[in-house]
């Protein structure tokens, strides 16, 4: 009796060895092909116009952020979004347009993914469009002839003045010089041009390009004055694809972080 029942319990420990086995094989398949799954590259949850490139408008008028070389764009903010594309796998693909078209075309969403170009981040455009977090800070500056006579923000009080329509510099023209003679320009060398013919006695726009002007092409320029606004730049991109700004963001923080954005504001703004 003894003997049948060790017979019988050694069949039976047979057979849940066997079952477990078969368990543990099935377990081990559908861990592999978890794995694999897994390991498999996911695809960006963010939208493109193009697959594969990034397509960018920018208004090339504001030496050193961004400017005409020949047939080619560069400066600063050009170098930057082609880093962030080519971190995300991407090309990037930039076009010029007119400064003050920039957030409508980015919000229409069939031309291009992205704007970048000196845009200050304010709350008017943020509800137009998406703003990644910002990349460089920034004041205004007045710029005015060497030989004009003009030494104080006063004397501009009722003058006539000029900054880039759609700007930050026509934004604070128009609160601060109220009772001033304003023109809007389309490009800030058109705004610098009528400042050397005398037709307007002052151009409201970034210090950096400002810095930059009256340093090299304008010499017979110079600041009056810099204006501590504490601007900051972002790039925009379309209010249903924040997606893409989150994107965006991860590579602006990496290149700060592994001082590539230092190299770059070296290279382009000194």
């Amino acid at each position: 009796m003894k003997k049948k029942m060790t017979k019988g319990l050694v069949l039976a420990l047979v057979g849940v060895l066997a079952v477990a086995c078969l368990g543990l094989a099935a377990c081990g398949g559908s861990g592999s092909n978890s794995s694999n799954s897994s390991s498999q590259k996911s695809e960006p949850s963010y939208k493109l116009v193009q697959d594969g490139t990034l397509k960018v408008a920018t208004s090339p008028d504001y030496k050193p952020m961004e400017y005409q070389e020949g047939s080619d764009i560069t400066g600063f903010d050009v170098a930057l979004i082609g880093e962030i594309a080519n971190r995300m796998g991407l090309k990037a693909d930039v076009q010029s347009q007119a400064f003050d078209t920039l957030v409508t075309q980015v919000a229409g969403g069939s031309d291009f993914d992205c704007a970048i170009s000196s845009i200050t981040i304010n709350d008017e455009r943020s509800q137009t469009v998406t703003f990644t977090d910002p990349y460089y800070d920034s004041n205004l500056a007045i710029v005015v002839l060497k030989d004009s006579g003009i030494t104080s923000r006063d004397q501009l009080a009722d003058a006539e003045v000029a900054a880039q329509s759609g700007s930050s510099g026509e934004e604070w023209a128009k609160e601060n010089l109220p009772n001033a003679k304003y023109t809007p320009f389309q490009e800030t060398p058109d705004a610098l041009a009528a400042l050397r013919t005398g037709k307007v006695k002052a151009v409201i726009y970034d210090e950096p390009a400002a810095e930059n002007h009256v340093a090299n092409e304008y010499k017979d320029c110079s600041i009056l004055e810099v204006i501590p606004t504490g601007e900051q730049y972002g790039i925009i991109v379309n209010k249903d694809n924040g997606a893409l700004a989150e994107a965006m963001n991860e590579q602006i923080k990496a290149i700060v972080d592994d001082g590539t954005m230092d190299k770059l504001k070296k290279q382009y703004i000194g």
